[in-house]
């Protein structure tokens, strides 16, 4: 276990989901490109598309729920983790409906979750890490197993490494 890096995986899927957003900005992707020419604006709608949809893979470790909704809403099956960018959500394919991924955390609910979840206010002293260091030799706590979207289709990828997954399982 001490060989995964969650924070450096989640680094690295936040730098490919910023490279996404720079490149829509740097295409200029809205209506003047749409009326002017509709063939660049289907590339950029289709690169943006299956871009979001290999970082629906990339973020089911660290948020299954965002992960499962970005599906549901490309109207698409769940994938693994692709070895190569590819165009995998073809023109004429029909997305489901948009809704927030996020929803804005109001001022109030900031101290009652922070009190529920038993997180501590931030630091105010120039001190910072040693609230750090006294969390060090707490115990550490299992993940909670994240719950899989039953209504997301699995592909027969999926559906190979899952028996592999079980077959191993048999042999521990």
């Amino acid at each position: 276990m001490e060989a995964v890096k969650l924070r450096l995986g989640l680094q690295i899927v936040m730098l490919i989901s910023m490279r996404g957003n720079n490149y829509l900005q740097s295409s200029g992707l809205n209506k003047a490109l749409m009326t002017s020419d509709p063939k660049r604006c289907a590339q950029v709608v289709s690169r943006a598309v299956n871009l979001i949809y290999v970082l629906s893979a990339l973020i089911y470790p660290f948020m299954p729920a965002t992960s499962n909704s970005i599906l549901v809403q490309l109207n698409a099956p769940a994938r693994v983790v692709p070895q190569v960018l590819s165009t995998d959500i073809l023109a004429g394919h029909t997305i489901g409906k948009p809704e927030h991924l996020f929803k804005k955390i109001e001022d109030n609910m900031v101290e009652v979750w922070r009190a529920k979840f038993n997180g501590e206010a931030p630091a105010t002293d120039a001190a910072p890490d040693a609230g750090k260091a006294a969390k060090k030799g707490k115990g550490k706590k299992a993940a909670p197993q994240a719950a899989v979207d039953p209504n997301v289709p699995k592909t027969p990828e999926m559906l190979a490494l899952e028996a592999k997954i079980a077959g191993q399982g048999q042999v521990v």
